[in-house]
């Protein structure tokens, strides 16, 4: 029993020593350079951006030196993930996907234009804006978050540079939204206007009579009962699911 137990203790101790290993970041080494191939000193690179308030802030970024060139540390978990570099003035910026296979491989991060997102969300349903929403951007192909925009007035502001987007917001008692952007230099301003968001069967209840249920299996109740055969009793409604 006692060298089994060891045994076990072994194997656990390899088995958490493995995932560590497959969790640890990986160093991505590369350059940043401009429009015309020149290096880019000061540049700041990362694989997460908020964009709460202005200016936009990386999340553990690393800095370009003299010659443009940078180490950041970054999570893969076994994904593709994207790096998003902007110039110290955040007047330019520039992408690159990181593939784990290649992750060695010295990336090179040209910086151009930079493309302004903005507009805000609003509920008809319910007649008013979101008290709170959140928006991620994503790139379209390894479909990593490189950009956050929470807010309380419902509203979103960010740059990024010309490419291909998946647009992903959600908030307070509103369902998903999600959308594909293609964002170029030939249009340097994408107003998104107000988004009309569909409320959550839940938000649209509020305050209201619920809604009639269909019982499937019950303990002590029969199958038709209905929520007014508990008029005047306590009744306590359990939701829950998995995520």
């Amino acid at each position: 029993m006692r060298s089994l137990a060891f045994a076990s203790a072994g194997v656990l101790g390899l088995m958490i020593s493995a995932v560590a290993q497959a969790q640890e970041p990986v160093k991505v080494h590369g350059q940043i350079l401009d429009g015309a191939g020149k290096p880019v000193a000061g540049a700041q690179v990362a694989s997460f951006w908020m964009a709460e308030t202005p200016p936009m802030r990386p999340y553990e970024p690393a800095v370009s030196d003299a010659k443009g060139e940078f180490t950041l540390k970054v999570n893969l978990y076994g994904r593709a993930q994207a790096v998003l570099a902007m110039d110290k003035e955040l007047k330019t910026g520039g992408l690159a996907v990181v593939e784990p296979k290649s992750a060695n491989a010295p990336a090179k991060i040209k910086l151009g234009p930079l493309v302004h997102v903005h507009g805000s969300f609003y509920c008809k349903e319910l007649g008013k804006r979101p008290s709170w929403t959140n928006v991620y951007m994503m790139e379209l192909g390894s479909k990593a978050r490189i950009i956050q925009c929470s807010s309380k007035e419902a509203s979103f502001s960010f740059h990024l540079p010309a490419g291909k987007y998946q647009f992903w917001g959600y908030g307070t008692d509103i369902n998903n939204y999600r959308k594909e952007l293609t964002l170029a230099v030939e249009k340097p301003d994408v107003d998104l206007g107000m988004i009309e968001v569909a409320a959550t069967a839940v938000a649209k209840h509020i305050g209201k009579a619920p809604p009639s249920w269909t019982v499937t299996d019950a303990r002590g109740a029969k199958k038709d009962v209905r929520l007014e055969d508990y008029k005047g009793k306590w009744v306590f409604l359990e939701f829950w699911g998995y995520w």
